[in-house]
């Protein structure tokens, strides 16, 4: 059984959230110090999990300060509303284009729902409204003092979404990559690049990863899943699967094949990337997920 937090150093922790009940899918990062920071914080079904970890490392809802949900999919800001109401003293600090969607996640909740569907929906539970007095809107790039010498550099990073930033804590260099990039699941040997619907951009997203390689990471901190100290690799291999999967999927829907057809095509090739016969679920939703956002780009720009 995993624990609800791991420590990646002396004051940043991983928050497991159990997406699902499934551990090691979808994670949270606990910054400590004067002023608690949440960077993430996974589906509003899971949002006691992230309350657990945070308690395990002894940071209790009242302690923190900054809610900093990296773009507003469902998997990442889905349990920000929730707890909210658990931390009083929690400002929430977002991409100025994520912020109308907090504030009234309906039209975040109808898109969603025709991704996934009801029954899915009602798994991941559904973001509750962020009153607007407790959002602070970012744009390019924004600082944040954390106290006792830790502070922490806001990047808009989109592609992915065009709402998503990345966080890089100064000194330490660490940077929380949000989902620019791929999917690293723990125990599934390959990568899955992360380009969802409606609104994933090979462009942007290589783009991104060219100007978070700028920034010199010392290390990443990945939301799927974990840390990681081979930045390059990270970065190289997600521009390569962008290139790779728009370009394989392009070449499927050109035959007519349907979106059931090419992910189960897609899927066969993580597989054998990975040395295994079949693929986990949590691991087949990514994939598939990907390639619906693969065949939205490419109908709209066709």
């Amino acid at each position: 059984m995993w624990a609800y937090a791991k420590k990646i150093s002396e004051r940043v922790y991983l928050l497991d959230t159990y997406a699902l009940g499934i551990p090691g899918t979808v994670g949270a990062y606990l910054l400590k110090g004067p002023k608690p920071a949440l960077v993430d914080c996974g589906y509003a079904s899971s949002y006691e999990s992230v309350l657990r970890g945070a308690a395990e490392v002894g940071v209790m809802p009242s302690d923190v300060r900054y809610v900093i949900p990296t773009h507003v999919h469902l998997d990442h800001a889905g349990a920000a509303g929730r707890l909210l109401k658990e931390m009083p003293n929690a400002e929430v600090i977002a991409h100025e284009r994520a912020v109308p969607h907090l504030i009234d996640p309906r039209k975040l909740i109808e898109s969603s729902t025709m991704v996934f569907g009801d029954s899915t929906m009602s798994l991941y539970g559904l973001p509750e409204p962020i009153p607007a007095e407790r959002v602070t809107a970012v744009g390019e790039e924004a600082r944040l003092d954390l106290g006792a010498g830790l502070s922490a550099t806001i990047m808009h990073t989109p592609g992915h979404a065009p709402h998503q930033v990345s966080v890089l804590l100064d000194g330490t260099r660490s940077l929380l990559t949000a989902d620019a990039v791929g999917i690293l699941y723990p125990g599934l040997k390959a990568m899955i690049p992360t380009t969802p619907p409606p609104s994933f951009n090979p462009q942007q997203l290589v783009a991104t990863i060219g100007a978070l390689r700028q920034t010199t990471p010392r290390g990443l901190l990945l939301p799927h899943f974990g840390s990681r100290d081979d930045s390059d690799w990270v970065f190289d291999r997600t521009a390569e699967l962008v290139e790779s999967w728009v370009d394989q999927v392009s070449r499927m829907r050109k035959l007519k094949m349907s979106l059931d057809q090419a992910a189960e095509s897609m899927e066969k090739g993580v597989a054998s990337d990975a040395g295994m016969e079949d693929l986990p679920i949590h691991a087949k939703v990514s994939v598939r997920t990907s390639v619906m956002g693969i065949m939205h780009y490419l109908d709209k720009n066709s």
